[in-house]
């Protein structure tokens, strides 16, 4: 259980060999490519516009995904509606998968010749992608119009009143007339008296505007004009042979005939997905990888012949990738060295399977750094014990490893994959342990506890809580102490991690003079080891610290810390909280079932089960969550400050970054 040694890859070879070599770096997953020092008389690789095409590709590859989701997601509001309508709109039906495929679901497995194929040989797909496109543009124009035809039916609504054509309003020889708007308050206080030849009539009012209809003598209309300006008469600029009402019924039978058309452009658009989609996945990862290979070309350094690449390989692979090079037939030379002592390279953790998990949790803060003592099967322990403490009923232990450790099998993830269902798994059986502990079972006592029942003792719990917290606090400082020790900085060890050690030793033993019979003997040797600790504080504070006054700074600074350490040991009450929350809420789900049981008849006893089932169900999933939340707020905060370096990243070898498929080794190499 440690984090693997790395060795720094150097390879020269011919660039007739380049495409070959890359491809067998990318099928091997034992290289990741990191740029190569720039190289006298060597320009750089440039791979952009090869990278630029890639990337337009996955672009329009993503938009076919977004684009079919889209329009299901389309087609399923018409179900909806063509089901509470009962109506006959589509004949589109979801495909129904069942239940264990779905649970199963994953990245499904490609061969390398397949996956070449496809990257070969994908005109159809390129055909497909073309006709969505043109199914996105008609829908695009569709959906335009009807936008205008909306528009255009709420100006027209105005005029509904009016029973004549628009194109009957029109200047003759003599008199002209118009519809038109006005708004109502002008209306209203409007004097036409000067104007006795102009008829204005209201033909209806909505929204504080009237729809009016005018007519006036042809030799009056510049004066009659002013007029009508003055009270922001707008006259209706449509000239349509048809009513109002005539031409909504025309534009609302023309958004019927685009709303079928957009669900037939839809189930054409998806009728695609079924024959293609696959391939589309398995295409889009194959340019994945093409782009890995151009971000490798643009890291290398080449003259007009050859190409010099330089990539991390993990040592236990360096025999498997030189024999896989030398199978290719390639012509190239390869150097593999260990890194330098300010190179930082790749983390590669490699742990049991109990262990391995809880890597999720540790990466979620920051990967390890290469060169610090992995932490993760620190974390495994003790994020193991205290999620169990957390949740502490045995019932719900046993329903969460079952559950957990069911979905795994039923679902079985490749390696790498399914560790948060491990982990609640893992953590069902501490749960388990601890309920069994503390006589927990659904929040009730049917057995004695071993321990203690925290409902009963709650000081007990805390004072657990409080004790294991200081544990892991302490271990912490332990780790630090010997990553210090082999680092050659043992005066940092001990005036550092070492004092704080000696002063619990005293202060341990000065609590144990005092609280047991017959012990007032170490009384004195207490308070020596308490002196020489609180010493060790102080100069370890002032080591490394420049000037008298800063030395004396930095000496009662450490001293203060001692509120931060408190505070940290402090934090471990969450275990306390949320552990009794756990009973407390489960009794409470189990009183007001029983209450509602007694108090109604018959019925009270079907409520009785729905309210049990529902409660505890809930009070899992909540203290679940709980529990997965502040125990790795604890390793993050209060276990990683004392020792834990971080900041490096994970080892990410090229063709490894894919998003919809696993290559196997069928075709390619197997290291």
């Amino acid at each position: 259980m440690a984090l693997l040694p790395f060795k720094k890859l150097t390879l020269i070879a011919h660039s007739c060999d380049e495409e070959k070599i890359l491809t067998l770096l990318s099928r091997t997953g034992s290289a990741e490519i990191i740029r190569t020092s720039e190289i006298e008389h060597c320009v750089k690789g440039d791979a952009s516009s090869r990278a630029e095409t890639l990337s337009s590709e996955m672009a329009e590859l993503s938009f076919c995904f977004d684009f079919w989701r889209a329009e299901k997601v389309k087609l399923d509001k018409v179900l909806r509606k063509q089901k509470a309508e009962n109506v006959s709109l589509t004949s589109y039906a979801p495909k129904k998968i069942p239940l264990l495929e779905k649970i199963r679901a994953g990245k499904p497995d490609v061969a390398f010749d397949e996956f070449d194929k496809v990257g070969e040989e994908h005109e159809d797909i390129l055909a497909v992608e073309k006709r969505l496109r043109e199914i996105s543009a008609e829908e695009t124009e569709l959906r335009g119009e009807a936008t205008r035809n909306a528009s255009l039916a709420e100006q027209l609504s105005f005029y509904e009143k009016c029973d004549l054509p628009f194109s009957a309003f029109k200047a003759g020889r003599m008199v002209e007339t118009a519809v038109g708007l006005i708004p109502t308050d002008l209306l209203s206080g409007a004097d036409l008296s000067s104007f006795p030849d102009l008829c204005l009539k209201e033909l209806d009012s909505r929204q504080r505007v009237s729809t009016v209809f005018v007519a006036y003598p042809v030799a009056e209309k510049e004066a009659i004009a002013e007029k009508l300006s003055s009270l922001s008469f707008s006259k209706c600029s449509f000239a349509f042979p048809v009513t109002a009402v005539e031409k909504i019924a025309e534009l609302r039978a023309r958004d019927e005939e685009i709303y079928r058309k957009e669900i037939a452009l839809a189930e054409e658009a998806v009728s695609y997905e079924e024959a293609i989609a696959d391939r589309m996945r398995v295409l889009y990862d194959y340019y994945r990888v093409e782009s890995e290979k151009a971000r490798a070309i643009d890291s290398t350094f080449r003259s007009t012949t050859s190409f010099v690449l330089t990539a991390w390989v993990p040592a236990h692979l360096e025999e498997g990738t030189e024999k896989a090079l030398k199978e290719s037939g390639a012509t190239y030379y390869s150097l593999y060295e260990d890194p330098l002592p300010d190179e930082k390279y790749p983390t590669l953790a490699k742990n049991n399977a109990v262990v391995t998990p809880y890597e999720s949790i540790t990466n979620m803060y920051s990967a390890p750094d290469p060169r610090e003592i992995d932490p993760n099967p620190f974390v495994a322990f003790f994020y193991f014990v205290l999620f169990g403490l957390m949740v502490s009923d045995a019932a719900y232990g046993l329903i969460l490893a079952l559950g957990d450790f069911g979905l795994y099998f039923l679902k079985k993830p490749r390696r790498g994959e399914g560790h948060l269902l491990l982990i609640i798994g893992m953590g069902g059986i501490s749960t388990f342990i601890w309920g069994v502990m503390f006589g927990g079972y659904f929040g009730e006592s049917f057995f004695k506890p071993v321990l203690f029942n925290p409902m009963n003792e709650p000081l007990k719990m805390l004072i657990l809580s409080v004790a294991l917290g200081l544990f892991q606090i302490l271990f912490g400082m332990g780790i630090s102490f010997v990553q210090k020790c082999k680092n050659g900085k043992p005066v940092s060890a001990v005036f550092g991690e070492g004092s704080w050690f000696i002063l619990f030793i005293g202060l341990g033993l000065f609590v144990l003079s005092g609280m047991v019979k017959g012990a007032a003997a170490v009384k004195l040797p207490a308070l020596i080891v308490l002196a020489i600790g609180g010493a060790c504080v102080l100069v370890g504070g002032a080591l490394g610290k420049k000037g008298v006054k800063g030395k004396i700074i930095g000496a009662f600074g450490n001293v203060y810390g001692i509120t931060g350490f408190m505070s940290d040991i402090l934090s471990y009450c969450r275990l306390f909280g949320l552990g009794l929350a756990t009973g407390v809420v489960g009794m409470v789900v189990n009183l007001i079932a029983g209450i509602l049981r007694d108090l109604i008849p018959v019925a009270g006893y079907l409520l009785y089960v729905v309210i049990l089932v529902v409660g505890h169900v809930f009070n899992i999933a909540i203290n679940t969550l709980g529990a997965y939340v502040h125990n790795s707020r604890l390793q993050y905060v209060e276990f990683f400050s004392r020792f834990y370096t971080g900041g490096g990243h994970i080892f990410k070898p090229m063709g490894s970054d894919l998003k919809y498929i696993h290559l196997n080794s069928k075709g390619g190499k197997d290291l």
